[in-house]
């Protein structure tokens, strides 16, 4: 009987107003749902064409039922126009270019067997299919298609037609229903204008010429569980101050972008999932202010969230992974807050921040993308505060062309490239970050790169902890650098800045490498417990060095090499494990009012022909242990064995066919080599290779020999950044 009467596969209840659901049989609490359902729907009148007819002419066939039936829906509209209980059941059939302009809580519901919408089609190819209007806020439009088909050779414009239409003042229900345009302009589901509220669930929004849906002007709404795919233009745009709320929206595979809000549109997106869109995933524009939470933006053959042209929003705990381009862009002028969300596997960047763009990007996951995991350029300003950025197969933050921006209490760590790159007239401020392990340099300063780092932690990378070049003069002020596998801040190729207040220990190499035309200032750090020297200089550095406290270093607190001539005023440099200053290789100094002390080979050792100008200051207590060796005959290596230098007078053996690069010391020439044809090499910085078993005749006074290694004259050479060979 059921089936016979509704031609509906399973039973349809109306549990409350404007609500309506099929449910399986043995799932329910009723006794017998088929009946419960025939009586809940009884009153309704049916619009089956051709039946009224039969009706009429067979009423014997149909006595003790009082249910109409009608031939259009226009026509089921006008019967239950007034009526208390207004429900149209539309039948299987394809209903064409009727005029169903809604203004009453009329509920409209598609009645066929097996999936309703593939076999009740309603369209129109003139006017939109459905226009809801005043007085239909409790209207309901169920379990049917509707289609807005206009002929393409038609000279009607038609941007202002759709297959639903939501004006003013109204807040139908549109239910399960699939919504489909042909038309090249306008909307698939218009919605527009103050009041305008409808409830849109479990629709698909598919195929369409045009736009998705549409919310406009002050309209809002709620839309919820639809599957918005494959159209022409946007799957959905809000506009001029429409609010909607969008929820578990499944909007995919446009032919455009995903979603767009712009001229000042608004809305709430929670858990959509967004992806394989020809453009951005989410596009922001000209005020517009949205707010996207527990989104998941993926898969764009361009960007995932695109925020340009005073652009702002809120874009939160979302996961924007797999795009083409930057997960996230910020540019022209516009404003976001990207907050919590997990940015990864991008093919290229994470968040691209360009063209005056500013925005806070806050506590975010970034890792594993292909480029930068944040990248500000062109006089952009962001916040950049509490991410974690990590595991990219380029740098952390790349500030570039101009950028700024205040990058505070992030986590950078295990990039491939350096951690923060500063380059190209940018000047950011970096405070209180976290940046480690990565796999080159920690901060990298280039070409007239600038800016603050300030209280961050810096430490545990392969190269240095911070580098600085080419006309970089950024200030570095009250960091930790420390456990670095190369030195702790590298200057070069006529680097500049001001390293201030810092403390730089546990490096493999020196704390602070000066070299080749640099000239910064370093004052009031402590430069200690390094595994090489405390500050080198070498190759024309320059720079001045003072109130600084160097100590507790493994080679010399400071050793001046090459051409070069820093100033050192008022420094302390103290229990060193080799000498205090050593100054070789034809450099120079001046130092003034300087106190060194308490240092295993000496206070101050100058090489041959090295004549600093020297003022005011106090060496003493140093241990003396190079001239205690020689006094006592042993051989220098005993006291430095092949990892230090201690500077004395050093020697070559022509009967051993020594070479400038084999040195010898004065007890190993009167133990070892007496009687042989020896000449003087200078006074300089160097181990006995006499002692360390280098050469044929075997020492007399060291003991066993070591492994083969020629004489160094200066500490290891820091690893420079090889990031512009890669990038």
């Amino acid at each position: 009987m059921y089936q016979s009467v509704y031609e509906m596969s399973l039973p349809l209840l109306n549990s409350e107003p404007s609500k309506f659901h099929f449910v399986q049989p043995e799932k329910t609490e009723h006794q017998n749902v088929w009946k419960e359902s025939f009586k809940q729907l009884y009153h309704g009148v049916h619009v089956k064409p051709g039946y009224a007819q039969q009706v009429y002419e067979n009423p014997g066939s149909f006595s003790g039922r009082s249910m109409q039936y009608y031939d259009t829906i226009e026509e089921a509209l006008s019967a239950v126009e007034g009526q208390m209980y207004q429900l149209i059941l539309v039948h299987a059939g394809i209903y064409s270019c009727e005029w169903l302009y809604i203004d009453t809580p009329v509920c409209i519901i598609g009645a066929a067997f097996g999936n309703n919408p593939d076999s009740v089609i309603i369209e129109n190819n003139k006017e939109s299919t459905f226009v809801f209007m005043e007085n239909s806020e409790d209207a309901y439009l169920g379990f049917l298609s509707i289609r807005f088909t206009p002929d393409a050779n038609s000279q009607q414009p038609h941007h202002k037609h759709s297959c639903i239409e939501v004006t003013a003042n109204c807040w139908p229900t549109i239910d399960s229903c699939v919504i489909r345009s042909k038309s090249q302009v306008g909307a698939a589901v218009s919605v527009s204008g103050k009041g305008a509220a409808p409830h849109i669930k479990n629709c698909i929004i598919s195929d369409c010429e045009n736009v998705g849906l549409f919310v406009n002007d002050h309209a809002q709404g709620t839309y919820e569980d639809c599957e918005i795919s494959g159209n022409a233009l946007a799957g959905i745009w809000v506009k001029n101050f429409a609010n909607p709320i969008i929820r578990r929206c499944h909007i995919h595979h446009g032919r455009d972008v995903g979603i767009f809000t712009f001229d000042n549109g608004l809305g709430y997106f929670d858990s959509c999932n967004i992806h394989h869109n020809r453009i951005a995933g989410f596009e922001v524009k000209a005020g517009a202010n949205p707010t996207v939470v527990n989104c998941e933006i993926h898969h764009g053959q361009t960007g995932g969230i695109y925020v340009h042209e005073n652009g702002r929003g809120e874009f939160l705990e979302n996961k924007i992974h797999s795009n083409t381009f930057a997960g996230v862009w910020v540019t022209y002028n516009s404003d976001p807050t990207i907050r919590g969300n997990e940015i990864f596997n991008g093919h290229q960047g994470g968040v691209y921040i360009f063209g005056e763009g500013r925005g806070l990007i806050e506590n975010n996951d970034i890792h594993s993308n292909a480029l930068a995991g944040i990248q500000i350029r062109t006089n952009s300003n962001p916040i950049i505060r509490g991410n974690r950025i990590h595991d990219g197969q380029h740098g952390g933050i790349y500030v570039h062309e101009k950028g700024k921006g205040l990058i505070i209490e992030n986590e950078v760590y295990s990039n491939t490239l350096a951690g923060v790159w500063v380059t190209t007239g940018s000047c950011p401020e970096l405070r209180r970050n976290r940046i480690h392990s990565g796999k080159q340099v920690g901060v990298y300063f280039y070409d007239n790169g600038h800016g603050i780092l300030e209280d961050n932690d810096i430490f545990n990378h392969m190269y240095s902890g911070v580098q600085i070049r080419t006309g970089s003069n950024p200030v570095i002020r009250k960091n930790k650098i420390w456990g670095g596998q190369n030195g702790g801040i590298l200057v070069y190729n006529g680097g500049l800045g001001v390293i201030e207040h810092n403390e730089i220990f546990d490096n493999a190499m020196a704390g602070v490498w000066i070299k080749t035309d640099s000239n910064p200032t370093l004052r009031y750090n402590k430069i200690h417990d390094g595994r090489d020297g405390g500050i080198c200089i070498f190759n024309g550095g320059k720079g001045l060095l003072e109130y600084n406290e160097i100590f507790r270093n493994t080679q010399a607190g400071v050793l001046i090499s090459s051409q070069s001539h820093p100033t050192l005023k008022k420094n302390r440099i103290y229990d060193g494990l080799a000498a205090g200053i050593e100054i070789t290789n034809n450099a120079t100094a001046s130092l003034e009012g300087n106190i060194v002390f308490n240092n295993k080979f000496a206070g101050i050792c100058l090489a041959t022909g090295v004549e600093p100008e020297m003022k005011d200051n106090r060496v003493y207590d140093n241990k003396d242990a190079i001239e205690k060796a020689v006094r006592s005959g042993r051989c220098l290596y005993k006291i430095s064995s092949y990892t230090s230098y201690p500077m004395h007078n050093f020697y070559r053996c022509r009967t051993c066919n020594t070479t400038d690069r084999n040195a010898i010391c004065v007890n190993c020439i009167k133990k070892c080599h007496q009687g042989h044809d020896v000449e003087f090499i200078t006074h300089d910085r160097f181990f006995c290779d006499c002692g360390a078993g280098t050469l044929s005749l075997q020492c007399q006074l060291a003991g066993e020999p070591t492994k083969d290694t020629d004489t160094i004259y200066d500490s290891a050479a820091p690893t420079e950044s090889h990031t512009l060979m890669v990038n």
